[in-house]
């Protein structure tokens, strides 16, 4: 294979599979700054813990629970360790991690941590596995998200088309099994993990087999072979997500052209149908249009951004302190000079109760269950828009009008 398969790497394998032209459109932009968001640093901070606690776990086999706690007010990276963190993110995280033991068999020794790997036939293509666990009878591959927004899961369900393994995940699973094959001894079965304690689905594990490795690693293979070429291919998707080559892709800026010529929006002037109609084609035409300029924009903002902060020059755009939201000196100052200038008590402390996650995370640690019926979703008529594919049932507006329209007939039939 070419010396220059380094273009690929765990966070970007199943971008490459599906876009292998995004390499070379990555490299015609301009070098960036990389600024990171507080989330991914507190996600940084907690990825420490995590290593630390497994190390300790390799070396001494101590409770990792109990060890957590212990934890309490030290630095990681740039942070201390609050209750908050354990609560919503290290405590969870090691609980899904005993669950997935339980669920292979228990029985498990930490391998690896931290574990860097490089993935077989591309030189220097490599990756970091966060955990590998090994018995008697199963290798766990175990990745730690600490996000809250988009859930990350080991497959992913497309419908017709099957499932699909997650890429990443089984880009570092080949590449540990070509570097650590002392792991891989015997008869084992394959496990790839995602355990992400804030994510709707904060476990999700799929058992996978040498079958899949060797096809995942054929195609990868293929993928860097094409992405070398003269004109490699190009495909819009959900792998665009995160690929900053949005902004010089025409798959992309196209659309971008296409939402300009549609000019102003048109008016209403037909009658409401439940039949399709040509101003309803054009509304589904114009909002898939706009959806694809917010994402567009969204990456355009990032990576003009970045490029400022880098020292570039922008026409027209610089860079300004961003103005944060005032907040109280300190608790006691504020509360003492409340007092001192006859604030109520009830005027100066207000009592709430905690969040979902805050309450969930002590639940678990008491060994109770929060019944489903201190949770509700309150009533509404109000409704939002959503894909024609969406599971919800539909809300039919047009049939609520007709039934009003006949329930004030008869009350008006009965008064005449």
């Amino acid at each position: 294979m070419s010396r220059h398969s380094s273009i690929v790497g765990g966070s970007t394998a199943g971008r490459l599979l599906e876009c292998p032209g995004s390499y070379q459109a990555q490299l015609a932009l301009p070098p960036s700054a990389d600024v990171s968001s507080e989330y991914a640093l507190e996600g940084t901070a907690m990825h420490a813990v995590m290593d630390r606690l497994m190390r300790e776990r390799q070396r001494s086999h101590r409770n990792v629970m109990d060890l957590a706690q212990s934890y309490l007010g030290h630095t990681f990276i740039d942070r201390q360790l609050t209750q908050d963190h354990l609560d919503t993110m290290i405590l969870p995280a090691l609980e899904a991690l005993s669950d997935l033991e339980a669920h292979y068999g228990h029985g498990f020794r930490v391998l690896g941590v931290e574990q860097r790997v490089q993935f077989p036939g591309l030189p220097g293509a490599f990756g970091t596995c966060d955990l590998i666990l090994g018995s008697a009878t199963h290798v766990l591959h175990v990745d730690w998200k600490f996000g809250q927004g988009l859930g990350v899961e080991a497959v992913y369900d497309e419908g017709r088309f099957g499932e699909k393994l997650n890429p990443q995940m089984m880009f570092y699973t080949a590449a540990a099994m070509n570097s650590c094959k002392s792991f891989y001894k015997g008869r084992k079965e394959l496990v790839i993990a995602i355990i992400q304690p804030r994510g709707t689905k904060p476990l999700s594990h799929a058992p996978i087999s040498k079958v899949d490795i060797k096809y995942f690693t054929e195609d990868l293979h293929n993928a860097v072979i094409s992405a070398l070429d003269r004109d490699p291919p190009r495909a819009r998707g959900e792998h665009c997500r995160f690929a900053p080559c949005k902004v010089n892709c025409p798959l992309w800026t196209g659309p971008m052209l296409d939402l300009s010529a549609m000019g102003v929006l048109q008016p209403r002037t037909e009658l409401v149908s439940n039949e399709p109609s040509a101003y309803g084609h054009y509304l589904a035409h114009a909002k898939d249009l706009a959806d694809l300029a917010a994402t567009f924009g969204k990456e355009v903002n990032e990576q003009l951004h970045a490029y400022l902060e880098d020292g570039g020059s922008v026409p027209g755009w610089k860079l300004k302190a961003k103005v944060k939201q005032r907040q109280w000196v300190d608790v006691e100052t504020v509360a003492d000079w409340m007092t001192d200038n006859g604030f109520d008590t009830g005027e100066i402390w207000e009592d709430k109760l905690v969040t979902f996650a805050k309450a969930e995370a002590a639940a678990k640690r008491l060994g109770v269950k929060i019944p489903d019926h201190l949770r509700v979703a309150p009533p509404s008529n109000e409704t939002t828009v959503t894909r024609s594919d969406d599971p919800a049932p539909p809300v039919n507006r047009q049939l609520a009008v007709e039934q009003f329209r006949a329930a004030l007939a008869h009350l008006n039939s009965r008064e005449g």
